[in-house]
């Protein structure tokens, strides 16, 4: 239960952090070279835009989408949402189960200028 703390805690920490165009760029190259692509946002955010390559998965469904996917839990995750928050409450969820590659790309506001210049 501690380790899911200090995970979900990071998370959140490093949510803040994710939405610099750096952060952009790395996830565009890691979706370039085969990571999965996941926005958190509800079916509703969704629709109405999302990455190129995108599949939607709510945040408080991550772990159950994840796993219905059959996933090696090594696979590369890029997760996404409208501020960043619940992409690292979602980071931390997988984490927590055991997925050692998901990382938060932060907002979809800043990843799209990112998308549309290099995808």
């Amino acid at each position: 239960m501690f380790r899911a703390i200090v995970v979900f805690c990071v998370g959140v920490v490093l949510s803040a952090c994710g939405s610099d165009n750096n952060t952009g760029e790395l996830a565009l190259s890691a979706v370039q070279d085969g990571a999965l692509l996941v926005d958190v946002r509800t079916a509703e955010e969704f629709a109405t835009g999302h990455l190129p390559g995108a599949i939607n998965i709510p945040h408080g469904e991550i772990v159950e989408g994840i796993a219905a996917l059959d996933l090696p839990q090594s696979s590369d995750i890029v997760l996404y949402c409208r501020s960043g928050n619940r992409s690292g409450i979602a980071t931390a969820s997988l984490s927590a189960a055991g997925f050692t590659k998901a990382v938060n790309a932060g907002a979809y506001s800043a990843l799209k200028p990112v998308w549309d210049a290099g995808g």
